[in-house]
């Protein structure tokens, strides 16, 4: 028996500059970029002060949208209630839908990384050796900076808590990969019947210091510093040098068919297919032949009983590092072969910078609105002249097409590899 169909009811996201996927995918129609300087990058000097970080008017919208004591909650927690009550009003549900119905909540979140406000208060509560006295660091943390408030999993928990889910609740932590491997972890519970319903996706909040120390020391930050903010992601290019750190969230709302029809939902898309993988090759690279990669699409596609000629369009995970980007355009040229020319291309990094574990779940946010639009978003800063990979067929302006699968890709650090596969509904 095939298994259910998946349908995407509803969906929620916040990411630099806007408040809402319309939003997002407007911005990115018009060619505006949603990277900037960044305010605390340039209090603290840095040589490259880009980012896509959200500002201090959008964490005042999601305060006042909060119906308690927004003072009381983390960031991270604030900003998944957001998107979550955004996600369950476009699908047309309440609360009480998640705790009548067998629901999950699947969440991507990386660790908490502290800033240097984090490290001035500990450095504050050392003892005369040098050492942490945890009695008076303790005694000096109100509730929303209580040290359990910052643990990987606390917007899962308070998600869980308040929608009062109870059948499967996870916080997937699998780097760039996180937010992808959520969704798709939760259509697989429910296209095998675990679940009728599920709110998935991820919340990533590493636009501060410390991910820029730890990723600059990589060399997998932009070298470029001398360009504008916005022209510093440059997926595919031939002068590509590195990411731009951002931060946002977006969460899905996935149904099984039935359950959606019972109610009179009305589906956005579908999930039609997901694979995921881990390589055992490099922490911060791939197999150069793209082979690693291509095995992973291969086999989103096999799930989805598709064939490679079913596909129109890509949204890529598209980095904008040398050798991610170089490991991407291998496979895909692998997986599509002859059929490369009937297939357009986006990176939406170009865009928004990456935002990590997020990004895979914003992407498949812009890859569903592009299937119900028919409008294929641009890559910003592509000049096909100057591409390393001109066979590949990225589009530079906006498109109306009418598409009806679209591929997405994200691939992580430590070898994390996942596509998924969405379909018109």
């Amino acid at each position: 028996m095939r298994a259910r169909e998946v349908y995407v009811t509803g969906y929620g996201l916040v990411a630099p500059t806007v408040l809402d996927g319309e939003s997002l995918f407007h911005r990115i129609c018009e060619k505006r970029s949603c990277v900037r300087e960044h305010p605390l990058f340039a209090e603290l000097g840095f040589p490259n002060r880009a980012a896509g970080y959200i500002d201090d008017l959008q964490w005042q919208h999601v305060q006042q949208a909060f119906a308690g004591d927004a003072h009381s909650l983390p960031r991270q927690s604030l900003l998944a209630d957001f998107v979550a009550q955004q996600a369950l009003r476009h699908a047309g549900l309440s609360p009480a839908a998640l705790r009548d119905a067998a629901s999950g909540l699947f969440v991507g979140a990386n660790k908490h990384c502290a800033t240097s406000h984090d490290l001035e208060q500990l450095a504050g509560c050392l003892d005369s050796h040098g050492r942490l006295d945890l009695d008076r660091y303790l005694q000096h943390q109100s509730a929303r900076q209580a040290p359990f408030s910052l643990r990987v999993d606390q917007q899962t928990f308070h998600l869980a808590h308040t929608l009062g889910i109870r059948d499967h609740i996870s916080t997937h932590s699998d780097a760039c990969a996180a937010g992808t491997v959520a969704i798709g972890s939760a259509y697989r519970a429910i296209e095998r019947g675990d679940l009728d319903l599920a709110i998935c996706g991820a919340v990533e909040l590493m636009a501060n210091e410390l991910p820029y120390y730890m990723f600059s020391s990589l060399g997998a930050l932009c070298q470029q510093s001398e360009l504008e903010p916005g022209h510093q992601s440059r997926p595919f290019m031939r002068g590509r040098s590195g990411f731009v750190l951002s931060e946002g969230a977006a969460l899905l709302v996935l149904e099984s068919r039935e359950h959606a029809e019972r109610r009179g939902a009305r589906p956005l898309g579908r999930v039609l297919g997901y694979a995921n993988f881990c390589e055992a090759e490099k922490m911060t690279a791939s197999s150069r032949d793209g082979s690693k990669y291509a095995y992973c699409m291969e086999a989103a596609l096999e799930d989805a009983g598709l064939l490679p000629h079913a596909v129109q369009h890509v949204n890529t995970h598209g980095t904008s590092t040398q050798v991610n980007d170089s490991c991407e355009a291998h496979a895909l040229k692998h997986v599509f072969e002859r059929l490369l020319d009937g297939v357009t291309m986006t990176a939406n990094k170009s865009a928004l910078g990456h935002s990590l574990a997020s990004s895979g779940a914003i992407e498949a946010v812009l890859s569903l609105i592009s299937l119900r639009e028919g409008v294929l978003l641009p890559t910003l800063n592509y000049d096909a002249a100057d591409a390393e990979f001109p066979e590949l067929r990225f589009l530079s302006e906006p498109v109306r097409q009418s598409i009806g699968v679209v591929l997405s890709n994200s691939f992580g650090f430590g070898g994390i590899n996942s596509s998924l596969v969405l379909g018109r509904a």
